[in-house]
């Protein structure tokens, strides 16, 4: 259910509940027995301004994250590329899903 929150929230993200539903959604799964890393590495460890793009993926666009953070949408591309690469994973659900995995989020 977090896979499709995130990924299909997109045009509503500017919507608080919408945005609490996905927190609430996150937080659920990370308690969930069977959500563990056992069987995966470690991911290497994210920059500060890794984790504060990472702190807004589940409820942000690349513009919103831009100027919140006061940088370029290519620099949050940038860091969303780096993060991608370092938890392993292909996307926004993805990453968000390892993310809670490995307690980031």
């Amino acid at each position: 259910m977090t896979s499709y929150l995130v990924e299909h929230s997109a045009p509503v993200r500017e919507d608080r509940f919408t945005q609490q539903l996905i927190t609430a959604a996150l937080q659920v799964r990370g308690t969930q027995p069977g959500t563990s890393v056992s069987g995966r590495a470690v991911a290497p460890p994210l920059t500060p301004a890794e984790l504060r793009i990472l702190k807004l993926l589940p409820t942000s666009t690349y513009r919103q994250m831009a100027t919140i953070l006061y940088i370029s949408r290519a620099t949050v591309k940038t860091h969303l590329r780096s993060i991608y690469h370092k938890l392993g994973v292909a996307c926004r659900a993805e990453a968000l899903e390892r993310a809670v995995d490995l307690r980031l989020l």
